[in-house]
């Protein structure tokens, strides 16, 4: 039975998306590169990852706000789906137009077509802006999530500046990002990560493909002094580490529909967990749930909780 889900610590969640995207869903039958094609149906959603997590928060109950960095051109149609979601945002205005990523959905064997927008190009001033509004939505011992990539014009590391403020702060960080800003952002010792397994050899420079490697790991993330670690695998479920256990959460699904921002819900369950007091294994659980609840329904951090709660029940659990 799935556990009650609540913030009982009663700690403000912010969650942290410098790179906001509007993300465009076309159907379009018998799609083919440089014909003319009717679209049979859109859909839009307000992605950006830490933007997925106060979705996937919201479905909850569980309220956050949601601020970063946004380009003013454009964004109103984003604006508006986060006012239909009833998510609360802040967000510091900049120049140029918010990007725009297209994937094209046909029933030809050729499968999807993804289109990337590079966004804008961000100043350091505006960060500047952005850590001012940090400071006025913080409450004492906030929780943040830092996840998504860097835009433009912005350095590696971003994010290391932004832990480390918010270490000072006495406010705890959930982190998720790759690359440079991975690299460098978790020397700060952040209080939560989430990388996936290739994330994990960016930073190790192994790839844990063995219960073995994946112990070593986490050990290695902890002798860091980061008290929680998410590992996601994809099909393979997530470990996660809370300070003393080491777990395997698995929960297999045959027919996936979408698998973008499964590893948002994922990180967004292990944030309900730790803030509902769960111990380590009912959070993985709600953790792996909610990612592979992403996957049946199309769209970033859009499920039914029904079939969270279902699937809760099914995951099967193995102590490392």
């Amino acid at each position: 039975m799935l556990p009650k889900l609540t913030n009982k610590l009663g700690r403000k969640l912010i969650t942290v998306t410098l790179n906001p995207v509007l993300d465009r869903t076309l159907w379009v039958p018998n799609f083919t590169p440089g014909g003319t094609f009717l679209v049979d149906k859109s859909e839009d959603v307000a992605g950006g990852k830490g933007v997925n997590v106060s979705r996937a928060l919201k479905h909850f109950g569980i309220d956050s706000v949601a601020t970063g960095i946004m380009a003013e051109g454009g964004s109103e149609p984003y604006i508006r789906l986060l006012q239909k979601g009833r998510i609360a945002h802040d967000f510091v205005p900049a120049q140029g137009n918010l990007r725009i990523n297209i994937t094209v959905i046909s029933d030809s064997k050729k499968g999807e077509t993804h289109l990337r927008d590079r966004g804008p190009e961000v100043t350091e001033s505006t960060l500047d802006a952005l850590e001012k509004k940090l400071r006025d939505l913080k409450e004492k011992s906030s929780l943040f999530v830092l996840s998504g990539s860097i835009p433009h014009g912005l350095p590696d590391h971003t994010y290391y500046r932004l832990i480390t403020t918010m270490s000072r702060w006495r406010c705890d960080v959930f982190f998720d990002a790759s690359g440079g800003p991975l690299k460098k952002g978790i020397t700060t010792r952040p209080f939560f990560i989430k990388p996936n397994v290739h994330e994990v050899e960016e930073v190790l420079g192994f790839f844990p493909d063995s219960q073995e490697e994946l112990v070593k790991a986490v050990n290695s993330f902890s002798g860091m002094g980061i008290k929680n670690v998410m590992i996601s695998m994809g099909k393979k479920g997530l470990v996660f580490f809370q300070g003393k256990e080491i777990v395997h959460a698995q929960l297999p699904i045959d027919q996936p529909v979408n698998t973008v921002g499964s590893g948002d819900a994922a990180l967004a369950g292990g944030l309900i967990g730790i803030v509902s007091e769960l111990n380590t294994e009912d959070t993985a659980r709600i953790a792996c749930a909610m990612g592979a609840a992403n996957t049946l329904i199309s769209g970033a951090c859009i499920f039914n909780i029904e079939d969270v709660c279902r699937l809760f029940e099914t995951v099967h659990i193995n102590h490392l």
